[in-house]
């Protein structure tokens, strides 16, 4: 008996590849459950700016030192933040793009359905995204590039430097971490120790401006909504939640989740600005 040295084919085999789409729609899947993992961290550490509990930003301070002790810290940013935040963008302008919203009246030309809520988050979905795409790019723009403390290293000692907008509690504040006021008057240039005292201040500093109270608020609602919805609608694409009953009970988790990242991104934003004011 003789091996055929080549297995033959059938057209109907053609019929068993996965769609390119399909891979492309599972990897944007994946990535979006990674990053939803790191928005819940993300706003927690920063929610620990607020200063409503008591502790000054200490604990704040100590979380980032904590992240820029890591080892390789640019390259997991650039691996596990950057291009997972790359490839799900790019593929959800995509989706975007393509989508056809059915939650809304028309003419005629085309279904109007928004009497299911599916429908409704459906389009939400689709219009924080473009809020995400914009306010992600303006965020990681102020925070890496326009606002990023300088750092200089001298034998064993680093420090860092920054600039923020004077006010009359910045001194004392700045003496609580001891940090160096370097130069003062409208601008006051700042020395701190570590990198969790600047970004600290610069978190502080940001967050006087009630427009940018306001822009980080709508991001941070816009964030939690998609996370979560994202989410759900995940669990499905996966086979995890078939059943009505199983969906129903993950919608209930991931709305509880939803309002816990969003209070914690809140907390964020008013925490440092309502210290400003009563300060």
């Amino acid at each position: 008996m003789t091996t055929p040295t080549h297995e033959k084919t059938f057209p109907e085999d053609d019929k068993l590849k996965l769609p390119l789409a399909f891979i492309f729609r599972r990897l944007h899947s994946l990535l979006g459950l990674w990053l939803v993992v790191y928005l819940f961290e993300h706003l927690l550490v920063n929610s620990q700016a607020s200063m409503f509990f008591k502790d000054d930003g200490y604990t704040f301070v100590n979380m980032v030192n904590k992240i820029h002790a890591m080892p390789y810290l640019r390259v997991i940013e650039i691996l596990f933040l950057g291009l997972p935040f790359l490839i799900h963008g790019l593929w959800g302008i995509k989706y975007a793009l393509t989508s056809k919203n059915n939650s809304h009246t028309t003419r005629g030309k085309t279904p109007a359905l928004p009497q299911y809520k599916r429908n409704r988050a459906f389009t939400w979905q689709r219009i924080t995204s473009w809020i995400l795409l914009v306010g992600i790019i303006l965020h990681v723009i102020q925070m890496r590039f326009v606002n990023y403390p300088e750092m200089r290293v001298e034998g064993d000692k680093k420090s860092y430097f920054i600039e923020v907008d004077n006010d009359k509690q910045l001194a004392l504040i700045a003496e609580n971490f001891d940090a160096k006021i370097v130069s003062e008057g409208k601008k006051v240039k700042i020395e701190t120790p570590d990198a969790g005292t600047a970004f600290f201040l610069i978190v502080r500093n940001t967050f006087k401006s009630p427009l940018m109270v306001v822009l980080y608020s709508i991001l941070v609602v816009g964030a939690s909504f998609h996370a979560f919805n994202g989410l759900w609608t995940a669990f499905i694409s996966w086979g995890i939640t078939l059943t009505r009953r199983s969906q129903r009970r993950m919608r209930v988790v991931t709305t509880i989740l939803m309002w816990v990242v969003m209070i914690l991104g809140l907390m964020a934003c008013w925490g440092p600005y309502w210290t400003y004011v009563w300060s």
